[in-house]
């Protein structure tokens, strides 16, 4: 019995080929054994990495109908049509003729509810709270809503009342140059007394693409940047691409009992922008929103997920809904803001034509929309290594914490002048050096902490790398202040919730919180000052540069807008009166006033609709802000993160400590587990030639063509005419008559190799 129990459990084990061939002498077929280069290509396919553009894709043929449309508005590059009823519009690009439609001229064709019909061919669609608490949702056109257009040179202005919600809304669409801007003016939003409301949406459907009729894709700033292709509907993805600009609003987030440390989050939207293309290389548009960011979300639909079309857009909240706790166990409610958020809508379409068609056209209209509107300026890029020092960490004890000295202030100069004589420009940022150490201080930055050294140790240290035009950073935080900690109020200075309780996080055993702005901002004024007795004259800031957020505490409440405004006097602040500012992961509002890029987004959260992840963000950034990379002693596949330093511009960045990193493993920097200088020294090194030997060719050069010939190879062209060819694959690429090692990379020009140097 035991002998058949056996073969049986071996024949379910046996693959069903084995089987097949011994039934079938004649066939020689077996399933394919996955080799190394196969499962080389395979990771390289993934949505991690960018894969190629389809060879030889005809032009989209239209078939235009503008029955319904009136000319409202042309000029030498676009022509604007719209339909009185319902504000739909259609916007020609005259140098290639195509027609962005924001509806559907055959609705009757698709596979679309009444709902999404309506939303489809309405310009807007309104979520609205009625006299009894109900949500609902109403198009123009779900009750015949007809709005009054008055026609001018540039477009036309429409006066809209909502028959259904009585809210009433006017809308200016108007042609700019080549772009099309489309404004909601906050002043002329106005509610009824017994409805509310919740959220907008403004041309959901412009460039919507019915599965995949059409080769293209979506664009969302997710991470560094990620595209959604156009497929057909399937069951990869059964929800929807949402996220908030700027990162969810902490003062609407319901309070955790316990949160999960080792859950990794996803990546937070630092650009207000989102895109599609028709084509590739054919036809595209860039949406960057100017107002009503600060509520917006981005939505991508993939075909599949409620409708067979792919479309994107943004979504405004006019009010938020928040969980308000009635009882001590946290039980309670769901409800929405009593006062609507103070904001309007402004979206500006940029319209792309051929070579700008792509995610780089893109990225390219975004970084002049923002030199042009001064929020990016230039700043001096050149090719080096952030080096990190942690100090002084705090150790708990038995009757009291003390503190230990994992890096001496004093101990930094030996370290860079090692360095120094084989890197040419490094920098570095000084960690956990308050009284106290890293964490557990804030938000009191001063005294400098005893067992790292005193005052004249902090100045000689800084003038002593000065000599080596080596830049010190001091690093701190304006957000956080942890509990017991001294220098702020905690019923003053909090920030708190919607529901009256306290912006906080759980972090190590420790609670910290989040400071209201304008406690952030009186701290700053006052550290600029102990920063100027000190002599330091640079200052890395964390936290601040990412974390938006509201503040309803009493007199010192701070809507989204307002907190943006008040951190931009901070930095502001910081910059006249310090020095220079370094920011970590800033979001877009904060880019004018930092002069170093840190801890740059190198990846995209994945998601599984997502098809590709490309570098936008550092497209946008290149030859105006030096950028650099996390931490490359914490990376699980350094060869392949070496490659993607190269591939995307950012510098390598390094952890490190004097002392072993063993001695932090009952501290709450336990998870820095390999810092010490000693063991990466050559490492450190080693990555600097690299990028020395590839971006050092590009220094304060901007990114002007990515392109992906083949699965795995990436060839990147900067504006003096460098290319620069990374190969991620396990076999050499030949280009030109040139060939690229396998897991190398190579500068050329005009086709010729400039250098070619192979990964040790």
């Amino acid at each position: 019995m035991y002998k058949k129990i056996s073969i049986a459990l071996l024949t379910l084990l046996v693959p069903i080929s084995v089987f097949a061939a011994q039934d079938d002498k004649k066939s020689t077929e077996q399933p394919p054994v996955p080799t190394e280069s196969s499962q080389n290509v395979m990771k390289y396919t993934s949505s991690s990495f960018t894969k190629p553009e389809k060879a030889d894709v005809a032009p989209i043929k239209q078939k235009n109908s503008f029955e319904g449309f009136e000319k409202a508005s042309e000029n030498e590059n676009l022509a604007l049509y719209v339909n009185e009823e319902t504000l739909a519009i259609k916007v020609q690009n005259k140098k290639t003729k195509y027609v962005w439609n924001s509806g559907l001229d055959q609705p009757d064709q698709y596979r679309l509810n009444k709902t999404w019909e309506q939303m489809a061919q309405s310009a807007i669609t309104v979520d609205y709270m009625d006299r009894r608490g109900k949500v609902k949702t109403e198009s123009i056109t779900t009750n015949d809503s007809r709005p009054r257009v008055k026609m001018n040179d540039k477009g036309f202005t429409a006066s809209l009342y909502m028959n259904q919600s009585k809210l009433e809304f006017e809308m200016n669409v108007e042609l700019q140059g080549s772009d099309l801007v489309v404004s909601i003016p906050e002043n002329e939003i106005k509610e009824n007394k017994y409805t509310k409301l919740i959220s907008m949406r403004v041309y959901p459907f412009l460039g919507a693409v019915n599965e995949n009729d059409i080769n293209g894709y979506m664009f969302i700033p997710d991470g560094s940047g990620a595209l959604i292709r156009y497929e057909k509907r399937g069951s990869k993805a059964d929800a929807p691409f949402t996220a908030s600009i700027y990162g969810e609003d902490e003062a609407f987030q319901k309070t955790e009992v316990k949160k999960d440390g080792k859950v990794t989050p996803v990546e937070q939207i630092k650009m207000p922008v989102f895109g599609a293309v028709h084509g590739v290389k054919q036809n595209a548009f860039l949406t960057v929103i100017e107002e009503g960011y600060t509520h917006g979300d981005i939505l991508a639909y993939p075909s599949g997920v409620s409708t067979d079309f792919n479309w994107i857009s943004s979504e405004f909240h006019f009010r938020k809904e928040y969980y308000q706790p009635t009882s001590k166990n946290m039980k309670g409610l769901n409800l929405y803001q009593k006062s609507k958020n103070p904001f309007g809508v402004k979206l500006r379409y940029m319209f792309l034509q051929e070579d700008e068609a792509d995610y780089v056209g893109m990225a390219k209209a975004y970084q002049k929309h923002l030199t042009d509107t001064k929020q990016l300026r230039k700043n001096d890029d050149k090719t080096g290594v952030r080096l990190e020092f942690l100090g002084g960490e705090v150790k708990e004890g038995l009757l009291w914490d003390s503190v230990l000295p994992m890096t001496k202030v004093a101990d930094i100069p030996s370290m860079t002048s090692e360095l120094k004589k084989d890197i040419n420009d490094l920098f570095v940022v000084y960690k956990g050096w308050s009284e106290g150490g890293l964490t557990g201080t804030l938000p009191n930055k001063f005294p400098f902490e005893g067992e790292l050294g005193n005052s004249d140790d902090v100045k000689n240290t800084i003038d002593t790398l000065k000599k080596d035009n080596i830049p010190l950073y001091f690093y701190s935080d304006y957000t956080k202040a942890y509990d017991g900690a001294s220098g702020y109020s905690g019923s003053k200075d909090v920030a708190k919730k919607i529901s009256s309780e306290t912006i906080s996080h759980s972090e190590e055993k420790k609670t910290l919180y989040y400071l209201s702005p304008e406690k952030s901002l009186a701290i700053a004024k006052e550290d600029a000052k102990e920063f100027k007795e000190y002599g330091i004259s640079n200052v890395a800031i964390d936290s601040s540069g990412y974390t938006l957020f509201s503040d309803f505490s009493g007199k010192k409440s701070s809507e989204r807008n307002q907190t943006i405004k008040t951190y931009q006097k901070l930095f502001g602040t910081l910059n006249k009166a310090v020095g220079n500012v370094a920011l970590y992961e800033p979001n877009t509002y904060l880019w004018n006033q930092t002069d170093r890029y840190l801890d740059i987004p190198m990846n995209a959260s994945n998601y599984v609709f997502e098809t590709d992840t490309v570098p936008f963000l550092q497209i946008v950034l290149k030859g105006y802000m030096p950028y650099y990379a996390p931490f490359s002693n914490f990376q699980s596949d350094s060869e392949d993160q070496m490659l993607r330093m190269i591939e995307y511009g950012a510098y390598p960045s390094f952890l490190l400590t004097k002392e072993p990193s063993h001695l932090l493993a009952k501290t709450a920097s336990k998870d820095v587990y390999t810092s010490q200088y000693s063991i990466w020294k050559e490492k450190i090194l080693y990555q600097y030639k690299k990028i020395q030997k590839s971006l050092g060719v590009v220094e304060g050069e901007e990114i002007v063509s990515r392109n992906v010939p083949q699965t795995g190879i990436v060839e990147v062209e900067y504006s003096n005419g460098k290319v620069i060819i990374v190969n991620y694959t396990n076999a050499s690429y030949k280009r030109n008559g040139m060939e690229v090692g396998a897991k190398d990379f190579a500068v050329t020009e005009g086709g010729k190799s400039d250098e070619t140097t192979k990964q040790q």
